[in-house]
């Protein structure tokens, strides 16, 4: 059966009927021939029913108008209303005709107590409609309000013209589906209790669920027609029961639940990019999306809870609490709708095709502690509203088109630890925010971004700092020795720096390289500072970085020799020290480090297994600066 959607709208697969060239044969003529006739008898069985029908209601009116008259006519001198008899109750037999849809005990929605002076009340009469076996027609009688002393209609006004408020008597058919307003139709509800829930999900936007080309509308219709899991949590009223249960809390968080996630399919599965669709440990049969409403376990858009989809992690209260549809070929935009899963803590959509700007509705989310939309097609400003999520711990939107400034709301969260922004085109400067009130963090990557200015010094207050990444980001000035005296802002008190990672490469940052660097940042394991204009010779103290594992220095104007303490690294891997105006010889220190297999010093077997500097080539000039290094794989 075609099912009626409150929207106005047809929900069914597409078909076409097919239709046949073949010529007939003279007894499927006949047999045609017979079926017309048919139908010419039951059109006029129909027109002889529409006729009975109407006839009827003009009786009725006839009835009612007679009743008038004749109570006027013995209506006393002295005005006083008197009643008109009991020529009404012949039209309480057809009123009282056992109507399945009328109500046990209805009520007159104008006035329940029925005064002289309310507005007249509609009573329901059943005609038979054109086809037999559908439900009957349903139509409304105006009538004046009934009398307070007998119970039947006050046909006189007081001045007893006969004339009162009430007008003559108006008679109005109304479709099948709409019943008289005294009577609340006994009908299914679910679909109301639907479209009504969806609506305040969708932003009351009647619009959205009324486009057949909106993701809304498919999301709404798979709900209503589709989705038998759904379905057994909403109950029907019926002709023979009276009642109806209410959608318990759970129902409501199914119903939101399964919408959203269905929306978000709709939504990011348009053209069918969606790579998996199921558990592939589940079963390995429905790893791709071509039958997305096959009842696969796990699969999306199946008839399970919607805690087991694919990618969907639930707490025990059936609330939805981790979305992780990563490396899955989703396009478009993230819905706005997901802003009305309260209990989301985990959103993690990287690595797909998504674009469009981020809805605002994603602040919402006040107990999300992970957003992680790395390497998409996102584009525009940061939303502001992402200030309201002051539980989040980690923020990365990094490889993305996003732009901006970089606003202080970014840096509301004191939970926030990991903040990736790298691969956008967001502005500087660095907001004060971000070393007061995320003092937390730990991994910072803002590479690729036009931030432009010098190195703040404020670096210092984050103390837990263990990363810092911020190449190709049109920085100038100097490095500042001020960031590697980790500061706690609230005491003032110097604490160890634990920083373990710091790249700068690919700026405009000059002057030589602060003491600070080597005698407190002894934590670091990795130091790229290659790509930029600093000067000047490389300290002694950088044998102190013993944690030291890659070295970048490479594309400066450093000078001086080589100092032989870098041959105290022995964890380093990788050191490149080419395209400066390093001289003299490689230490034989830093050649003990190299491996044996690329060794060809002769060294003993180390940890290094590149080693690049400013060798000289046979065809280099002799005024050339040059390092003599037989160790080195590289020679600039």
């Amino acid at each position: 059966k075609k099912r009626r959607s409150s929207l106005g709208e047809y929900f069914h697969p597409h078909r076409q009927r097919k239709k046949t060239t073949l010529p007939y044969t003279q007894e499927q003529q006949k047999e045609i021939q017979r079926e017309r006739t048919k139908k010419k008898f039951k059109t006029i069985f129909k027109i002889g029913w529409i006729v009975v029908a109407l006839l009827v209601v003009a009786a009725v009116v006839i009835a009612v108008i007679a009743t008038r008259d004749g109570n006027e006519s013995t209506t006393s001198g002295d005005g006083d209303a008197q009643n008109g008899g009991n020529e009404s109750g012949d039209m309480d037999d057809i009123f009282d005709s056992g109507d399945p849809f009328e109500p046990v005990n209805p009520v007159n929605p104008v006035n329940p107590t029925a005064s002289p002076s309310t507005a007249p009340t509609t009573t329901s009469v059943v005609t038979p409609t054109a086809s037999p076996p559908t439900a009957p027609t349903t139509t409304s009688v105006v009538t004046p309000p009934p009398s307070p002393t007998t119970g039947r209609e006050n046909n006189t006004g007081n001045d007893g013209s006969g004339s009162d408020d009430t007008d003559a008597t108006t008679t109005t058919t109304l479709p099948p589906t709409t019943t008289s307003p005294t009577a609340t139709p006994i009908q299914s509800t679910r679909e109301t209790i639907i479209a009504s829930k969806l609506l305040t999900i969708t932003n009351n936007s009647f619009a959205l669920l009324e486009d057949t080309a909106s993701p809304q509308n498919k999301a709404y219709n798979w709900i209503l027609n589709n989705d038998a899991y759904l379905s057994l949590l909403y109950s029907f009223k019926t002709a023979a029961d009276n009642t109806t249960s209410t959608p318990t809390e759970e129902n409501e968080k199914a119903l939101t639940q399964r919408y959203i996630l269905t929306l978000l399919f709709f939504e990011t599965n348009e053209f069918n990019t969606w790579d998996v669709c199921a558990d592939l440990n589940t079963n390995d049969d429905v790893d791709e999306c071509e039958n997305v409403e096959e009842d696969d376990t796990r699969r999306f858009l199946s008839q399970t809870s919607e805690c087991d989809w694919y990618g969907i992690t639930c707490d025990v209260d059936g609330s939805i609490v981790s979305i992780d549809l990563s490396d899955n070929g989703l396009r478009n935009t993230i819905p706005p709708e997901i802003g009305q899963l309260s209990s989301l803590q985990h959103l993690t959509l990287r690595k797909n095709r998504l674009s469009s700007t981020l809805p605002t509705t994603i602040g919402l989310l006040t107990n999300l502690e992970t957003l992680n939309l790395n390497n998409n097609r996102i584009e525009g400003p940061m939303p502001t509203e992402i200030g309201s999520m002051t539980k989040l711990q980690i923020l990365d939107v990094g490889k993305n088109d996003m732009d901006g400034p970089m606003s202080p709301e970014m840096f509301t969260s004191s939970n926030l630890e990991y903040l990736d922004l790298s691969g956008n085109d967001f502005v500087g400067p660095l907001p004060t925010e971000m070393f007061t009130s995320t003092i937390n963090l730990v991994f910072v990557d803002l590479t690729g971004n036009p931030i432009g200015g010098s190195i703040p010094t404020e670096l210092k207050y984050l103390t837990q700092l263990a990363s810092l990444e911020m190449g190709s980001a049109d920085l100038t000035g100097t490095l500042p020795g001020e960031i590697f005296q980790t500061t706690d802002i609230v005491t003032s008190n110097r604490v160890t720096s634990m920083l373990e990672t710091l790249s700068l490469e690919g700026n405009s940052l000059n002057g030589s390289l602060p003491e600070e660097l080597f005698n407190v940042a002894t934590s670091l394991r990795i130091l790229d500072l290659g790509i930029n204009d600093f000067t000047g010779e490389l300290s002694e103290n950088a044998g102190n970085l013993l944690q030291l594992e890659q070295l970048l220095l490479w594309y400066n104007n450093f000078d001086g020799s080589i100092p032989s303490t870098l041959g105290s690294l022995t964890l380093l891997e990788i050191m490149s020290l080419d395209n400066n105006q390093f001289n003299g010889t490689m230490p034989p220190e830093v050649c003990n480090l190299v491996t044996s297999a690329s060794n060809s010093g002769g060294g003993d077997a180390g940890s290094l297994i590149f080693l690049a500097s400013d060798c000289k080539d046979d065809d280099e000039e002799d005024n050339m600066p040059f390092v003599e290094c037989s160790c080195c794989h590289s020679c600039q």
